[in-house]
């Protein structure tokens, strides 16, 4: 992440007001909020990463600020899939900020702020529970159950422990949502694109499909951890991301990587499944997914 600069770092180094306001004019450096900047490269962050910059800059210009819902989601390490990263959330511990908001900020009452708030990395945030079902109650059904299905993944929340922060917050606005989005939680999901893949299942009419499932040849070794399987119908299902070929990885780790894949798909067709794959372009095009799974599955069943 860049440095966050303020005006009197900038001032230290020889820069006059004037200079300043030319600097970012110019797109040297960008203005986060009054007397906080960071360089002009900083353009090329994510949207997570830019909201992470605005989230230091407002820690260091506030007295103790409690972020909560998007920001906090971020700040546990959560993903930003449809989250709502145009401004900060914080807590709003005074009656003068209460409801407040503005052009960097939306101020939100947490009357159980002393019990809820928690710190990560130096920064005062709402618990991961908290976070979840502030997400689910104010958000999508398909970002809440990402958002959840990810924090269960990085083991900063329990089942238990959400369903106690879901009991906890009987009464709030959004309630009914919430409670739909988390009874679609799987811990067992183990990225965004399975998460999105299984409610394209659930809006579709696919039969739910069994998550990370071991498979065994005839001498009982594992060949293969697969993403979905309808066993009923003997079909295997991978929901291919950029990252499982190409995050990190030499162009020959690729390759070999792809090589790999090819294999075990070998393997599992060995054994009597047809295996599927999918890629996060056409989870994106649900219907089109959904008509291709069940043509699979469907035709695996009567074959």
């Amino acid at each position: 992440m860049p440095l966050l600069l303020t005006s009197n770092q900038l001032r230290g180094r020889g820069l006059t007001a004037q200079a300043i306001s030319r600097a970012v004019s110019s797109g040297d450096l960008i203005r986060l909020r009054p007397g906080f900047y960071v360089d002009g490269e900083a353009r090329e962050l994510n949207r997570s990463q830019r909201h992470l910059m605005l989230v230091l800059a407002a820690n260091a210009a506030l007295d103790r600020p409690v972020f909560t819902h998007a920001s906090a989601a971020l700040i546990h390490g959560l993903p930003d899939y449809g989250l709502p990263l145009r401004t900060l959330s914080m807590a709003a511990e005074g009656s003068s900020n209460r409801g407040r908001s503005s052009r960097v900020a939306r101020f939100r009452s947490v009357p159980d702020l002393s019990t809820v708030a928690t710190s990560v990395d130096g920064l005062r945030v709402t618990n991961a529970d908290r976070t979840v079902i502030d997400i689910a109650l104010s958000t999508t059904r398909d970002t809440a159950v990402v958002t959840a299905d990810a924090a269960l993944k990085r083991r900063i929340i329990t089942p238990e422990s959400l369903a106690e922060s879901l009991r906890n917050s009987a009464g709030r606005r959004g309630i009914t949502q919430a409670r739909h989005s988390v009874a679609l939680v799987d811990p067992k999901s183990e990225s965004v694109a399975e998460t999105l893949s299984r409610l394209v299942f659930l809006d579709h009419g696919i039969p739910s499909p069994q998550t990370q499932v071991q498979i065994t040849n005839e001498h009982g070794i594992v060949i293969a951890r697969v993403d979905f399987l309808w066993p009923e119908f003997g079909v295997v299902g991978e929901c291919d991301g950029f990252g499982k070929y190409f995050n990190g990885r030499t162009p020959l780790e690729t390759q070999e990587q792809l090589a790999k894949e090819k294999d075990r798909d070998a393997e599992l067709m060995a054994l009597g499944y047809r295996v599927l794959h999918w890629r996060w372009r056409d989870i994106m095009q649900p219907d089109r997914l959904s008509a291709r799974i069940r043509k699979v599955l469907y035709g695996a069943a009567c074959s």
